[in-house]
């Protein structure tokens, strides 16, 4: 077996922009109730997370080669940002890379595609490459589907064994590009936190928020959702916020404390174990209010079958985790 390697999901560079002036991070941690003081190389990672194992070999290609370069590039654009800079459309392209990993590259994300995948090989048997998916031709007479089961399950606070794992981080990497593309082409505009006021970030930074009426425990929600938004923190003074509608607004917006205070609570919604914040004072408050009980805020995935009326052979498969920010939050968060 090769040489572990401590990973970092959340880079070193981006935990601190919310770093005190010594350049530590407060974090919570749900499970302990444990709020500490704590540089930014000991938080925010996990021992091979992204680390692919074949039989004895351990691979940290994932890492070097993408999330490193990847990471490195985020410090002089954050800079430029804070300075009211335009940025080149090359950094536009790296900026919306690294916001967009930051949607994937999370344990519990992972952790969600590779119960999902288990879910899939249950349902479907290991060889899912044997199944066969039929396109509706032009000429095919319209069908009827009928629901006739749902299994809803928890994220798994455990790692899958070596093939599942595998195919989940090689998955996520190819999800992380397709995220990218799509980011590019939406409407993006800097929150601007007033004097005095920050934001913090959760393990689960990338926060989509619903639209009003999205009922989130029948269908999921997603970057292309219309009417949804992407909230994602910067740093504790900058949130950049997507959304698929074009909006006339300017590119930076200073928003209000409320506006700021609504953001972090999603923070907190959002998160599986951790809170991270340059003010534990901050987080106190978030705790106090949203956190009811020490333990993990697990997510969960929904798989639903519907066979044909007609033919019970063929099934339409419809999966999803759900959404832990409800639609409720539509109406609290600067959406437009």
């Amino acid at each position: 077996m090769g040489k572990h390697q401590w990973q970092h999901y959340l880079p070193r560079v981006y935990l601190a922009g919310f770093a005190t002036p010594s350049g530590e991070v407060w974090r919570y941690d749900r499970v302990s109730e444990a709020l500490k003081l704590l540089a930014p190389p000991v938080i925010g990672a996990e021992k091979d997370l992204y680390s692919l194992i074949t039989g004895e070999e351990l691979s940290h290609e994932i890492e070097t080669r993408w999330f490193s370069p990847l990471d490195g590039r985020f410090g002089p654009i954050l800079r430029k940002l804070e300075s009211f800079c335009e940025l080149e459309p090359a950094e536009i392209l790296d900026l919306a890379n690294f916001v967009a990993y930051l949607r994937v590259r999370t344990p519990a994300n992972i952790r969600e595609t590779e119960t999902v995948f288990g879910q899939l090989d249950k349902y479907l048997g290991p060889d899912r490459d044997s199944i066969t998916y039929r396109d509706s031709g032009p000429d095919c007479i319209p069908d009827t589907y009928v629901m006739s089961e749902e299994r809803c399950e928890a994220v798994s606070t455990r790692r899958a064994g070596n093939a599942l794992r595998n195919e989940a981080l090689t998955t996520l990497v190819d999800t992380g590009m397709q995220i990218a593309r799509a980011l590019v082409d939406l409407e993006w505009t800097m929150l601007r936190a007033p004097l005095g006021r920050g934001f913090v970030i959760g393990d689960n930074p990338f926060a989509i928020i619903p639209p009003e009426f999205h009922d989130v425990n029948v269908e999921g929600v997603g970057l292309m959702t219309p009417g949804a938004a992407v909230f994602v923190p910067l740093s504790s003074r900058i949130c950049l916020r997507v959304t698929s509608a074009p909006n006339p607004s300017a590119r930076n917006r200073k928003v209000d404390g409320a506006a700021v205070r609504a953001i972090n609570r999603c923070q907190v919604v959002n998160s599986e174990r951790y809170l991270f914040s340059q003010s534990d004072a901050l987080l106190r408050r978030l705790i106090a209010d949203l956190v009811s009980a020490p333990g993990l805020n697990l997510a969960e995935v929904v798989l639903r079958e519907a066979p044909s009326v007609s033919d019970k052979s063929r099934a339409l498969l419809h999966f999803f985790t759900k959404s832990k920010i409800g639609p409720e939050w539509a109406c609290k968060v600067p959406m437009n």
